[in-house]
């Protein structure tokens, strides 16, 4: 799958997946995530997975050092929508700012700029909640050619009105067995979908104008036979079995993905951090010192989470002249306390 503009050969930036259950499309979306990785170093393309209900389909892909972040279960925590949705706003801002300013600086001094491939799973039943997002989306599909942000939409099924102004921007859509002809034409303009066997995998991808094309998607989650390790020299037996020894012959220990996901694991520098997961813990003074602008009587007392920036900063009082004095108001069990030991 080439995500790169028609006129370099591929098929465009944005896309979208139509799949009913049992069809084979969270499958077909790890293989879609994977053949990215496999393809590409993390400095060319990095990932963010959303699945808003909450599945394991991307949960394995954390490792690679493409993947900036992995985002689940949005369904039941609807605070997460907004802090996704921030934090997908500020990267456009960023990308908008690091592009004008590119025309001063030398290329020794260009920030690195991989193309942001976004996989949002179970799409249609998010804009069903919170319609909201759908602005996001329609921002990405307007600007994310030239952002460098890639959008591939993926649900079970596609109801009329819910792409809210994208239709125009998704320049490919793929579409395995559908439960009937009509969710078949919505996506890919003729009922042929619907009259797919009854397999995981079988899908027709539609590139503009062109004629929908049949394929079979990759399985990804296949076992992979792992090779036995041969002793390098003499090893001491029984006629019992050693705990711990091998079995003659190959075992099955991983998956193409798990094979794929691992090569990269320990490769690449870490992908800017455009999700960060909400402040749950409390942050130790040790996490709050090394960031603190040094000064007399300036204190560090805890982490402000910036959301749209994609960074945390520590929260420091300065209680140096007039102004410096300081009143904790708290009701019992807040943190009082703690705070008056922080700032001590």
């Amino acid at each position: 799958l080439d995500i790169r503009e028609a006129a370099a050969g591929g098929i465009g930036p944005h896309g979208l997946c139509v799949g009913a259950t049992g069809s084979g499309k969270s499958e077909l979306l790890r293989t879609i995530a994977l053949g990215m990785i496999a393809r590409h170093p993390p400095t060319t393309v990095n990932l963010i997975l959303i699945d808003f209900k909450g599945g394991a389909t991307f949960l394995d892909l954390a490792r690679a050092p493409h993947t900036t972040a992995v985002v689940t279960n949005l369904d039941e925590e609807a605070h997460l929508v907004e802090r996704m949705r921030e934090a997908l706003t500020g990267e456009i801002d960023r990308r908008q700012r690091l592009l004008r300013a590119a025309g001063t600086l030398s290329a020794a001094d260009l920030p690195e700029l991989p193309i942001l491939f976004i996989i949002v799973d179970e799409f249609s039943e998010m804009l069903s909640r919170h319609p909201e997002f759908a602005d996001v989306f329609v921002a990405i599909g307007r600007l994310g050619r030239s952002l460098g942000m890639h959008l591939l939409l993926a649900s079970q099924r596609l109801e009329e009105g819910r792409l809210r102004g994208l239709d125009s921007h998704l320049s490919y859509r793929i579409c395995l067995k559908t439960l009937s002809e009509t969710e078949s034409r919505m996506v890919l303009g003729v009922p042929d979908a619907h009259h797919l066997p009854a397999r995981p995998g079988a899908a027709y991808l539609k590139a503009a104008a062109a004629e929908p094309v049949p394929f079979r998607a990759g399985y990804v989650s296949a076992p992979v036979p792992s090779r036995p390790r041969t002793p390098a020299g003499p090893r001491l037996f029984t006629r019992h079995e050693t705990p711990g020894a091998e079995a003659a012959g190959p075992t099955l220990l991983h998956t193409v993905l798990d094979v794929v996901a691992h090569a990269w694991s320990a490769d690449g520098p870490a992908p800017h951090p455009v999700w960060l997961a909400p402040l749950t813990e409390t942050p130790a003074l040790a996490a709050l010192l090394p960031g603190s602008p040094a000064g007399v009587l300036r204190i560090p007392v805890g982490m402000v989470d910036r959301v749209y920036e994609h960074r945390r900063d520590p929260l420091v009082i300065d209680l140096s002249g007039a102004d410096g004095n300081v009143a904790i108001v708290g009701g019992p069990r807040t943190g009082k306390y703690t705070a008056a030991r922080t700032g001590v």
